[in-house]
């Protein structure tokens, strides 16, 4: 079963999305143990989560919290550089979704470092692995009316991958996440299908 990283920036909903996945493994009838990594526990610090998933039923594995070097099956990034600092765990068969556009503190910390026009993406598109790209918070943007449901696009991008027969748990268990306020300013429904 599948090792899986969704990684970012604090501000973005690593954490709200790690807790909305566990919940969905756990519904499609999973073993899933994660653990949440805060970085500098700040806006625009690292935040990660490593999720170790197994059939439920079988013998539960003893598994470590951190997923081993070349094991990494699945990597939800939220800013490029994130999906590039997790790079070295993935092999072959990883496949990678990830956001195209860093977040500007990143752009500007590099340029301090380096004035070349580095690009993760162009970086990660030299390994060999399954790379998806897409600008999700542009998209979240355009279908939600702000950019912080990109957690949520990018979520459900990977988990239709997995081929969970349904992401129906998902829409529910995250809709249950977003705060009342952002709820009413948003304009959201209480019902999944808005999702």
């Amino acid at each position: 079963m599948p090792n899986l990283i969704v990684a970012g920036i604090g501000g973005q909903g690593v954490n709200a999305l790690a807790h909305v996945l566990a919940k969905t493994f756990f519904g499609a009838g999973l073993g899933c143990q994660y653990t949440v990594h805060k970085g500098g526990a700040q806006s625009l610090g690292s935040v990660y989560a490593e999720f170790r998933v197994w059939e439920n039923g079988k013998d539960l594995p003893l598994l470590s919290p951190a997923i081993p070097a070349g094991r990494l099956d699945y990597l939800i990034a939220l800013d490029p550089w994130e999906a590039l600092r997790h790079a070295r765990l993935a092999s072959a068969q990883t496949c990678i979704w990830s956001e195209i556009q860093s977040q500007p503190f990143f752009r500007a910390r590099q340029s301090e470092q380096d004035n070349s026009e580095q690009n993760p993406i162009d970086t990660l598109l030299t390994l060999p692995l399954t790379l998806h790209t897409r600008r999700y918070r542009q998209a979240s943007r355009e279908r939600f009316s702000t950019p912080q449901m990109a957690n949520y696009l990018a979520g459900l991008d990977c988990l239709q991958a997995l081929g969970l027969q349904s992401t129906s748990h998902f829409k529910e268990h995250f809709l249950r996440r977003i705060p009342t306020s952002r709820v009413h300013f948003t304009g959201y429904v209480s019902d999944a299908e808005t999702l």
